[in-house]
């Protein structure tokens, strides 16, 4: 027994010998690598470690960035009332003024000119009641646009868009024009956006938004008068565009038509 274990010791001590030399090895790679991270630390001043004690502690900050300010909720609320009365101030006239000149459509004037002669008056007085509401608002409440002439310009085509739009109803429907002038008022009342977010409004109203120009006279007014984003404005004046040329060209067609004249238009069932 004491011979197999002296030979079995003789037979790990060569095994220890080996391990031990492994060790050596491990060490020593050790140690260099310990050199040599040593010198990869940085060695930072103090106000640097601060800021890295800082970023590590409190590594999320807050910041509030706002692109337009309108002040008080009251001013916040001018881009919609002043689109709305534009609306109202067109709307009215088309109750004292006919949309087309019965005179100029029996003398067999060109269509076009019957159209622009039915639109330019009531056009003018629009741009009248915008320069008065543009005169209160700037004036009276003490809402100091950023961009002046950009909303006075704004304003002076929302009006003349209303007018054509309300104009070619008139042409088109008669009395009931006038009624369908009101409802699409009340129903821009709430997909204009001018109160509340459009995009918090249900199906089909958030649709309808996207159609009806008074949108884009809220949104150009928005940016005009708190100083937001003049890419969005030059959209909404390219929309309004398009939609006083449909409407003008609309009435225009009518007139052309209208040239030929009926009973039901000599003598009509229901007359304001």
């Amino acid at each position: 027994q004491v011979s197999d274990g002296a030979t079995e010791l003789a037979s790990s001590s060569v095994t220890l010998r080996d391990g031990t030399g492994e060790l050596l090895s491990g060490m020593t790679e050790l140690r260099d690598g310990l050199v040599a991270g040593l010198g990869k630390i940085p060695d930072v001043d103090e106000q640097t470690q601060e800021d890295t004690a800082k970023t590590i502690g409190n590594p999320v900050k807050v910041v509030n960035d706002t692109i337009a300010n309108a002040g008080t909720y009251g001013a916040g609320l001018a881009p919609f009332f002043m689109s709305l009365a534009a609306w109202i101030g067109a709307y009215v006239l088309f109750l004292l003024v006919r949309p087309l000149s019965t005179r100029s459509l029996a003398a067999g004037r060109p269509a076009w000119q019957t159209a622009l002669g039915g639109w330019i008056p009531p056009a003018v007085i629009g741009v009248l009641q915008v320069a008065l509401m543009f005169t209160v608002v700037k004036f009276a409440l003490d809402i100091d646009p950023v961009y002046a002439v950009g909303t006075a310009v704004l304003l002076v085509l929302a009006s003349a868009t209303f007018v054509a739009i309300l104009q070619a109803l008139n042409v088109y429907l008669g009395a009931v024009g006038q009624f369908l002038g009101l409802v699409l008022m009340l129903v821009q009342l709430v997909t204009a956006g001018g109160t509340f977010p459009w995009q918090t409004i249900p199906e089909p109203l958030r649709s309808l938004h996207r159609f009806l120009p008074m949108s884009y006279t809220v949104e150009g007014l928005r940016q005009l008068l708190y100083g937001g984003d003049l890419a969005t404005v030059a959209r909404d004046v390219g929309v309004l565009l398009v939609v006083l040329a449909v409407a003008l060209l609309a009435t225009t067609y009518a007139a052309y038509k209208q040239r030929v004249w009926s009973p039901s238009r000599l003598q009509p069932e229901l007359v304001l």
